[in-house]
């Protein structure tokens, strides 16, 4: 496979592999993680809304099918707060080939796309907005408060909101992510995180209040953290975006290109945000 020069020298299966790699990292961090057949469940309990915090990691098709999955699923979490069933495939293209069985069983399919770019985004930035990092120039509670905000918008409980920052944060302190919210002419207006390993670094939260879009925050954001990745020694910068989210197409005009892509299934409980 020939690398594209959008993403340098890179092969973009190495690209994938190394977005995967940062995820995988991301779910175990903190957990409890149970070696199986197939790949791995991983347990955090102390996070039970959440659902990429409980769920099964497959690296393979184990002979008995996604029944042993599920079935490695419900003996993990007997007896546990989870009620959610939740399916992450290394393989995109094995996950799309079971697609319809776990439809059947009552589970939602999603998808993810892995984005990757080199070097700093050409774009043109918006001078009243600047980055702060959480902590250090920015409160801890402007970040938490716009996340929570970002979490109601999307229909979550108060509860599952809270756990969803507290799981955040507490990743993000052993993994060495920073956290940084951009300040519209002063004012809290979006938010966005780094995480720099070697030289990659995985860019996530991206995020822009409503009352602040169509002014440039989030290229400005993205802009921003490109070049504090590029500082700490980071070549290639990765996100995660879902594969139907109108966000693709400003991380294609800032030079981001499409690597892959990881699949999952999710059984929520009822009455459960999907």
């Amino acid at each position: 496979m020939t690398a594209s020069p959008l993403v340098g020298t890179m092969d973009t299966r190495d690209l994938l592999r190394t977005a995967r790699s940062f995820e995988r990292t991301w779910v175990e961090t903190g957990a409890e993680v149970r070696a199986t057949p197939f790949g791995a469940v991983v347990r955090h309990l102390g996070y039970p809304l959440i659902y990429a915090a409980n769920l099964a990691w497959v690296e393979r098709l184990p002979a008995g099918g996604i029944e042993e999955i599920l079935a490695a699923l419900d003996d993990a979490f007997r007896g546990t707060p989870v009620r959610h069933r939740n399916v992450v495939f290394d393989d995109a293209q094995v996950a799309f080939e079971n697609q319809e069985a776990f439809v059947t069983l009552g589970f939602h399919p999603s998808a993810e796309r892995a984005m990757a770019r080199v070097g700093l985004p050409a774009c043109i930035t918006n001078p009243d907005l600047a980055l702060r990092k959480v902590g250090t120039d920015a409160p801890e509670e402007d970040f938490r408060r716009l996340r929570m905000r970002l979490f109601a918008g999307m229909g979550y409980a108060a509860e599952e909101s809270r756990q969803l920052y507290a799981i955040g944060r507490d990743r993000g302190a052993v993994l060495g992510q920073h956290d940084y919210v951009g300040y519209y002419q002063g004012q809290p207006a979006g938010t966005i995180s780094l995480w720099s390993r070697g030289k990659f670094a995985l860019i996530g939260d991206v995020a822009t209040m409503p009352e602040f879009r169509n002014r440039g925050v989030a290229r400005t954001l993205l802009f921003d953290v490109s070049k504090e990745a590029c500082n700490a020694g980071a070549e290639y910068s990765l996100l995660f975006t879902d594969l139907l989210d109108s966000p693709q197409v400003m991380y294609q005009t800032l030079g981001f290109q499409p690597v892959g892509e990881m699949r999952s299934f999710l059984r929520a409980p009822p009455s459960a945000v999907a």
